[in-house]
């Protein structure tokens, strides 16, 4: 049989060596739990600018004891484009919570202050703004870190999911430089060989050497005939002598024979 774990039976031991403790154990939790149950919480859905988390404190700890406070900073895009414009270079916030020692205290600060104004000396920036408050019932500082956790890791997926096809996007296009270069180079080899063949003579690329079929013999050799031009026809031409002319026929008058004339005549 396996044996208990030393840790139980020491902590089982301890308590039945002191009852007393363990009963004022039970009391500070029950106590810590009342406590904890007590606290209310203020939703502040607009914080002025240029007010920061220990001014908006100090503005409500003179109507009761505050606890915790958390305010959202704004988004730094913002502040960027902000800054580029020339408006206000400090950190701003966006919305808070403020966590009241007592819940009935908060429930009533929220329904006293909200839509009034701020108040405070008249050079504060935020003397003429007001209040935007709003009790949380039922709502725990616990939840609000939750929340605050959730958004940071639905944040962090974000990032990844963004850098990963950043990268993605990164190899397909050093992959297409890649093969930009690879052909590139093809065209340059191509292009070089054309060059070397066409400074060559004619017909020494056609084929090789050993299947050419001879050319056949002639007296003359061909004239060579620029690419792209065209052969000139040639005609030859014969000299021929001139028929001499009778003197003795052209004195003499035309007769025509007697068997000509019988023949014409239908006489045989």
């Amino acid at each position: 049989m396996a044996e208990p774990p030393t840790d139980c039976t020491e902590d089982q031991d301890q308590e039945a060596a002191n009852p007393e403790k363990s009963v004022s154990q039970s009391k500070k939790l029950q106590k810590l739990r009342k406590a904890y149950e007590k606290k209310g919480i203020v939703y502040v859905s607009r914080i002025p600018p240029h007010m920061k988390p220990q001014k908006l404190r100090q503005l409500l700890e003179q109507y009761g004891s505050i606890g915790r406070l958390y305010c959202a900073p704004e988004d730094p895009a913002l502040r960027k484009q902000r800054k580029q414009k020339g408006g206000n270079t400090g950190k701003n916030f966006t919305e808070g919570w403020v966590e009241f020692e007592d819940k009935a205290v908060a429930k009533q600060v929220a329904t006293m202050l909200n839509n009034n104004p701020i108040g405070g000396k008249r050079r504060s920036a935020y003397h003429y703004d007001l209040w935007s408050l709003k009790y949380l019932p039922k709502f725990k500082w616990d939840l609000l870190t939750e929340e605050i956790a959730y958004q940071n890791a639905i944040r962090e997926q974000k990032l990844a999911a963004e850098i990963s096809a950043a990268k993605r996007e990164r190899d397909f296009y050093m992959g297409q430089v890649d093969k930009a270069k690879g052909i590139e180079a093809m065209k340059e080899r191509k292009r070089k060989r054309e060059d070397a063949a066409e400074g060559q003579p004619a017909g020494s690329h056609a084929e090789p050497t050993a299947l050419r079929a001879a050319p056949p013999p002639t007296d003359k050799a061909p004239a060579k005939s620029e690419p792209g031009s065209k052969r000139k026809r040639i005609l030859r031409t014969y000299g021929q002598k001139k028929a001499k002319a009778d003197s003795s026929a052209d004195n003499a008058t035309a007769t025509l024979s007697s068997d000509f004339l019988a023949l014409v005549g239908g006489q045989q």
